[in-house]
């Protein structure tokens, strides 16, 4: 039987139900079990949304805030929500973290909570314009955003990626930089990206260029304008600097920020070991890589864009000595004074070094124990005292109870906290909190087809469906 407009709309009428099985009348089953709204509604949706207009705009409502029954019909036509209910589509993109379209980075860190493969996957673009234009299309129709964050206002193109490897492809093989990226998810979802990158190599030439090139484009246009900040992420849970701590040495022995010439160096030189000397180069290379990704987005300062994002242990933490803030701030100052010698070589003038002073001296001792990494590095540095791991992030038993709650009571509100949501390449929507990640039974309707494993971390094995949504 093929159900057209006209029949559903005569199924209705002669049936006489009240509002609320007019509502389930207007979902019709398919032998897939997928739910697809009928075009029943939509007109009056349309009606509503109109005559509510100004009033919503006076109230700043968003679609978060509205009358779903009201309005349910009104996604009709729009591919990405094919099969979604209003209340589900309100849900998705209400404190939405991220529509995952980029995966994988090659940092290496050891306390990344997204536990990130060396391995580079990005998805089709035409997905996000998809996403993108149906956003606002549905913002036309109904006259306020779909679109609303509690809290921070951004939403990433990727949950695990440096920025530097933020870009898409097309069908056609043209590529689309994450510049082009954040205008249209500015521009459209009203909320913009994070430029985070974690720097590169001096001798990474390659990375080098990509990241000139970048802040040349960002400053063209006002096109930093689109991200929501731009961070500069620098830690001690990076290998070569794990290393480097492993070696003994004290990190002023190491640190030579000037290579001295001539013979009688050289016979200095020959006294050294070559331990020495190896972790000497290490170390002095860190300095200064980092030293050079500040630099190179120093044009940058002017916008007030720029950041670093500092993240090192608390100092209470004393089995860990060398990652926390305290044993860290030597290599800020060291990166500090490879800031001050580039001055003298007309690199950076005194209104650049104060603005680096300054955001080098904020830092965050907020350490995520979610992807297992955390673990085993301080599980490698404590063996017999892994039990006190728990003083790193004692929030982690916080959102394992959260977790519990929702799953003993069947609704989300039972977590006495909103959590965020991510989108996978494939269109399923998962809850997260910095710790756990929650699938729904929501999904949209994008190219990839179903994704066994979207993320690094664990998956919980308990679905959010929609009748659990009890607070939006």
């Amino acid at each position: 039987m093929i159900l057209t407009e006209y029949s559903i709309k005569n199924n209705i009428n002669n049936l006489k139900v009240n509002k609320a099985n007019r509502q389930n009348l207007n979902r019709v089953s398919y032998p897939d079990d997928r739910f697809v709204l009928s075009f029943n509604g939509y007109q009056e949706a349309l009606v509503y949304a109109k005559k509510s207009k100004f009033k919503n705009k006076l109230l700043n409502k968003k679609l978060c805030n509205l009358n779903f029954e009201e309005y349910e019909g009104i996604q009709r036509g729009l591919k990405t929500f094919e099969g979604l209910s209003l209340k589900q589509i309100a849900f998705a993109l209400t404190d939405l973290h991220s529509i995952n379209l980029i995966t994988g980075c090659k940092n290496h860190c050891l306390h990344c909570y997204a536990n990130a493969q060396p391995f580079i996957k990005q998805y089709p673009f035409e997905d996000l314009v998809q996403i993108c234009n149906d956003i606002k299309e549905l913002k036309n129709r109904l006259g306020v955003s779909p679109t609303y964050h509690h809290s921070l206002s951004y939403t990433d193109c990727s949950f695990d990626s440096d920025a530097l490897d933020c870009h898409l492809f097309d069908k056609n093989g043209n590529k689309h930089d994450f510049v082009e990226i954040a205008k249209l998810m500015k521009e459209n979802l009203g909320a913009a990206p994070v430029f985070d990158t974690n720097g590169w190599k001096r001798k990474d030439k390659e990375k080098q260029k990509i990241a000139e090139e970048y802040v040349e484009k960002l400053l063209k246009d006002n096109n930093y304008k689109n991200f929501y900040q731009i961070n500069i992420s620098i830690n001690p849970f990076r290998p070569e600097y794990v290393r480097v701590l492993k070696s003994g040495y004290s990190l002023d022995e190491l640190y030579q920020p000037i290579r001295k010439v001539g013979d009688d160096f050289e016979q200095e030189e020959a006294l050294l070991s070559d331990d020495y000397k190896k972790y000497r180069d290490l170390y002095t290379d860190y300095v200064k890589d980092v030293a050079n990704t500040l630099i190179t987005f120093k044009p940058l300062l002017k916008t007030k864009k720029l950041q670093t994002i500092i993240r090192a242990l608390d100092n209470n933490i004393e089995e860990m000595k060398g990652f926390r803030i305290n044993d860290f701030r030597e290599t800020l100052k060291h990166i500090m004074q490879e800031l001050y010698l580039r001055s003298f070589c007309g690199l950076l003038n005194k209104k650049d070094l104060k603005e680096f002073q300054k955001i080098l001296s904020k830092y965050n001792t907020r350490i995520f124990i979610a992807s297992g990494r955390m673990e085993n590095f301080y599980k490698h540095k404590n063996p017999n005292g892994f039990k006190n791991i728990k003083r790193i992030d004692p929030e982690k038993k916080l959102a394992e109870s959260n977790y519990k709650r929702i799953k003993t009571n069947k609704k989300l509100s039972a977590a006495f906290m909103r959590y965020l949501k991510m989108i996978s390449a494939d269109g399923r929507l998962y809850l997260y909190d910095n710790y756990s990640i929650i699938p729904t039974d929501i999904k949209l309707n994008l190219s990839t087809k179903e994704i066994k494993f979207p993320f690094k971390i664990p998956i919980k094995d308990f679905v959010i469906t929609e009748d659990m949504i009890d607070l939006i």
